[in-house]
Formats: C-alpha cells, structure tokens, sequence
C-alpha cells in the first residue's frame, strides 16, 4: 500500500494490507486486550456515511438494521445478521472466512465497536442484555465484564449480542431525517457498487465527488486546497471542473453545511456552541458569523422563527 493510498479519505485498504496492519500491531503492542481498547475507540462518527446513517436515525433499532444490511461496506471480516429475540434483537457476527490468529482481536473490535453505538444511543452502564462468545473464555477475560458488564457466556455456539428493547428503542439524540436519508443512499450507492464489482469505477460529477467526500468526513472546515489533493487534481482544475457544471467550490460547500446544521438544529438539545463544534469551528463566534452569511439571520433568530421560542 503507498503513501498516496494511505492519505486518500475516500479510498479503500485491501484487505490483505488490513489484515498485515493488525498482525504488526499486535507484534509490537504490549496490551493483550488490545482488540478491546480498538473497539472502544470506533465511534460511529469513525464509519464513514454507515455510521452517520447510524446516529442520525431515529433509534438504535433503526441503526443495527442498516447495520447489517450495509456492514459489507465498511467490513468484510464478520457477516453480521439480526433477529428478533424475545427480550429485543439479537446480532449476530459469523467469521466471513478463517480468521485463525486474528480471531480474537477482530471480534473483540468489532463487538466493542457494536457497544459503542449500543452507549450512544443507551447511555454508559445501561446495557443489561447477553454476550456470548464462540472461543473460550481468554486469560485476561475478566477485563471482557469492564466492557460488556457481566452477562457474558464463552465457547458458545455463535457469537452474538442480545440487545434489550429498552435500548432498541433509545431515540437519537442527533436524529436528522435529511442527513439520514442522504447517508443511506451513499451506503446503497456503495453497496451496489461492490455487488457489481464497480467500486473502482464508480464514477460521480466532480460536484458529487466533493460532496460526497465532505459529507463522509464531517467535524471539519473542507479548504479548496484540501478537497482537491483528496481528488488528486489541482485547486485550478478542481474550479474549472465545478465551472464546467454550472456551480463553484463556496456554493456546494455552502449548500452541505447548511444541510448539515439544519438537521443539527433539529436537536433541541444542542446547543449553538455545540453545533459549531460538530460542524468543525474552533470557536461559537466564527459560527455565528458564517450561520448569518448562510441563513441571512443569527442562528437564535433561526431558532425563534422555526421552533417558535425565543433562544
């Protein structure tokens, strides 16, 4: 893999390449329960357009079925299904292939990481469902009850997660119908894409490259610079090619972010400060700057007009 592959957002690491990279890493790190510590850093905000389909969904229940449906687009290690179970949804993760010395440290990523949506949406220690692992129960296995709570089962015959309704049905806090629906058609997009054998050769309008590109890596103030080295072409040609469609670089970055802080907005309890954060600002003054210029009002007018309060 070269250096150029390594720093493209948008590209895609073969899985060979992946599977070199964790081997490496388990070489040289000193924590056995490193799979664990892994998992519990992927946020969904690190899962690209599946993860903001995740959160941005009305409830949890919502989120594990577009993650089933599209984990093939993020991936390939682990088939993931789901099934109703009496007390809620069960999820399932079948080894996609011989995992072999990987096998602990996979699963251990990928269940850590199905928790961390599991917090997002429930809250930290509210999770009272079942854990079941299908290998036995490792040397440092009480550190599992740290991360999962404790009921946990070993040598099972799949490895699976019970997930109770009361979670299921947690609500999002940053629920936004627009962003979630854009998010989804990117993962069908994908996900087409693959079943076809196109992934390579895609190929989108330069307005829908920049879009796309800026939409699955948000919390950031895209520069032309920046977006035309990830589209591996000069900010000259990247104008140009905008010019050629009719539209330029400040009209559809305008255009996502105004999208983006409207279903924000949605959320009455974020706060302005907050939202400014999550769209990438340092600081709520230059926010509010920018919001004015978009919306042509400050964003406690905005707020007054369609939530019908003053803020």
């Amino acid at each position: 893999m070269s250096y150029e592959e390594r720093m493209t957002l948008d590209g895609t690491i073969p899985r060979d390449d992946f599977t070199q990279i964790y081997r490496n890493a388990l070489a040289i790190s000193t924590r056995e329960d490193l799979g664990l510590s892994v998992g519990a850093q992927l946020h969904l905000s690190t899962h690209g357009p599946l993860g903001v389909a995740t959160f941005s969904g009305p409830d949890l229940r919502t989120g594990l079925t577009l993650l089933a449906k599209y984990s093939q687009t993020r991936v390939d290690f682990f088939s993931i299904t789901i099934s109703d179970h009496p007390q809620g949804m069960t999820v399932r993760f079948a080894e996609a292939f011989e995992l072999d010395d990987l096998r602990l440290f996979l699963t251990e990523s990928v269940v850590s990481g199905l928790f961390s949506a599991i917090t997002f949406f429930g809250g930290v220690g509210q999770f009272d469902g079942q854990v079941c692992f299908a290998y036995p129960k490792p040397r440092y296995g009480q550190k599992y009850y740290d991360h999962f709570g404790d009921n946990i089962k070993f040598n099972q015959p799949a490895t699976e997660v019970v997930i109770p309704e009361s979670i299921l049905s947690a609500p999002s806090l940053v629920a936004g119908p627009v962003m979630h629906q854009e998010a989804v058609a990117i993962c069908e997009r994908q996900l087409k894409a693959i079943k076809a054998g196109e992934a390579a050769n895609t190929v989108l309008s330069t307005e829908e490259a920049v879009s796309t590109l800026m939409f699955e890596n948000p919390g950031r103030i895209w520069t032309l610079n920046e977006v035309a080295a990830q589209l591996h072409m000069s900010s000259r040609t990247l104008i140009r090619k905008l010019e050629s469609e009719g539209t330029k670089f400040k009209i559809v970055r305008n255009e996502l972010a105004k999208k983006q802080v409207t279903n924000y907005l949605n959320d009455s309890s974020l706060s302005v400060e907050s939202i400014g954060h999550l769209m990438g600002f340092s600081d709520v003054s230059s926010f509010r700057r920018s919001f004015k210029r978009w919306f042509g009002e400050t964003p406690s007018e905005y707020i007054a007009r369609v939530r019908g309060v003053s803020n």
